[in-house]
């Protein structure tokens, strides 16, 4: 369940994976409908084609990330920046798997600054993702995510030193 980094040249690539007890269309519909993105991660906009607008509002934190969609293909594989494009870009694939689905998510970014925020940020969206798929929507909680911060930040911070 917990996300890993992968370094590719001068890039690190954070991964996730999921099963989940969902078809593929439902998955879908919370990875990219403004109004099931919001009980999860933010408040959105969308403009579902290549090269539209992305936007999430984080009202947890009061950022907010203007990007971009560069990749649209319902219901298999949606990209986009965070934000602009010095946040990275990310990945979410969708793979049928008896009867559920296979979610891969990837963020790849480009320096190790922000790596153990976005690791935390991710596993806990993620965990409110699968609240929300199975019927169970939840509160984003700051507690939980300085949990895994506290976690990522200490394995990070080893994987740093072993390069």
């Amino acid at each position: 369940m917990d996300g890993t980094v992968e370094q590719i040249g001068d890039l690190f690539v954070l991964r996730f994976e999921r099963r989940l007890n969902h078809p593929v269309e439902n998955v879908w519909a919370a990875l990219t409908e403004p109004e099931q993105l919001v009980q999860w991660l933010a408040a959105a906009k969308i403009e579902p084609s290549e090269g539209g607008a992305f936007v999430l509002d984080f009202d947890n934190t009061g950022h907010r990330q203007a990007g971009r969609v560069i990749t649209w293909d319902p219901p298999r594989l949606f990209e986009h920046t965070f934000g602009d494009d010095a946040n990275g870009v990310v990945r979410w694939e969708l793979h049928p798997d008896d009867g559920g689905c296979l979610l891969r998510m990837s963020h790849t970014v480009y320096s190790t600054a922000e790596m153990a925020n976005f690791l935390s940020g991710w596993h806990t969206h993620l965990d409110l993702f699968v609240d929300l798929l199975n019927g169970n929507p939840a509160p984003w909680r700051w507690d939980v995510w300085e949990a895994h911060r506290d976690r990522y930040a200490k394995r990070v911070e080893a994987e740093i030193d072993e390069r």
